[in-house]
């Protein structure tokens, strides 16, 4: 079958365009790119031949088909993004459980009111989660329960062993225990703080650590002192690169001091105090801390990025008001009841 006469142009028909071509047994030939073909044949700058025709919409299909894979690959990237939606947390923030009602205080509640807690928690469908748990989330490799919450408990007094462990073990519950690193070096019998101001020795967080029931994590090796409160914020006059040195110091021998007794703990922090500042995430962050937790009372809204997990809000529970009372401000955070 013989092409039509208009696509059968000759040399001189195409001295006019800005092209450059090449006339060879009465095919143009066009030395553009890839997609020079099919813009001229859309925009009807040039004629072809019948064969230069066929080619053109062969290319066509192969790059359509080339086209359908790649969104079809971008699709399945999209959905596997979406699947980590996006989560309420709530971090419920102890301290000390004493049966003293001297001590008892904004910061030291009774063995009662933390039962009263747990049963509450138990009666609203709450799941607890650990650490470990919210880290493998966040990879995509855990799915977070319905209703989650978490458990902390700051300082490491060794009442927890005593008033905290059993009933969360009774419930199946979790909990998360903030170690003062340089406080497990201390004789208990012969520190400033006896009997029930003990805090937890060496034998004391392995034995916690291998039970399982709490997760044991870095809340500084000395910077929760009387004699400073800014805790892991920059003081007052220090320079930034003597902050970082003494920051990284710290955590530094929090760090090698439970590894040298092999006591598993996770690289997370409670800031002392809730104190930091601007640089200290960059400081922690570079120590290999995956997060970190503050005292900032708020809904944790998680998304799955991981610069979420170094300000996680928590709420303290103080002395003197009923569960019901505590949670309140909570649930209609997270708005479950």
């Amino acid at each position: 079958m013989s092409a039509p006469e208009h696509f059968n142009a000759s040399i001189a028909d195409c001295t006019d365009y800005k092209y450059k071509r090449k006339f060879q047994k009465s095919h143009y030939i066009i030395t553009r790119t890839y997609f020079c073909p099919i813009w001229e044949i859309l925009c009807g700058e040039i004629f072809f031949t019948w064969e230069k025709y066929f080619q053109v919409i062969s290319m066509i299909k192969k790059m359509s088909v080339l086209i359908l894979a790649i969104l079809y690959i971008f699709q399945s990237e999209c959905i596997c993004v979406q699947a980590q939606e996006t989560i309420k947390l709530p971090i419920l923030m102890y301290h000390q459980i004493s049966p003293n009602r001297n001590s008892w205080n904004d910061y030291v509640i009774s063995p009662e009111e933390f039962r009263e807690d747990m049963e509450y928690i138990n009666s609203l469908g709450w799941e607890s989660i650990g650490i470990k748990d919210l880290l493998a989330w966040q990879r995509g490799e855990f799915e977070m329960p319905e209703k989650p919450v978490m458990i902390t408990f700051d300082d490491g007094f060794r009442s927890l062993i005593e008033y905290a462990e059993p009933v969360l073990e009774e419930f199946g519950y979790k909990g998360v225990a903030a170690i003062i690193g340089s406080l497990c070096d201390q004789n208990n019998s012969e520190n400033q703080y006896p009997g029930e101001w003990d805090y937890l020795d060496w034998n004391d967080a392995m034995e916690i650590s291998k039970r399982g029931i709490m997760e044991l994590q870095c809340h500084s090796w000395d910077l929760h002192s009387s004699k400073s409160n800014a805790g892991c914020a920059k003081r007052w006059g220090e320079t930034l690169q003597a902050y970082r040195r003494r920051l990284s110091e710290d955590l530094s021998k929090f760090i090698s001091e439970f590894e040298k007794r092999k006591i598993d703990f996770c690289y997370t922090m409670a800031y002392p105090y809730g104190s930091y500042d601007r640089y200290t995430c960059d400081v922690v962050k570079d120590m290999g801390f995956d997060a970190a937790f503050t005292c900032t009372e708020k809904i944790n809204i998680l998304t799955g990025d991981p610069d979420e997990l170094y300000y996680l809000g928590r709420f303290n529970r103080p002395h003197g008001i009923s569960s019901e009372k505590y949670f309140t401000n909570i649930k209609k955070s997270v708005d479950i009841e």
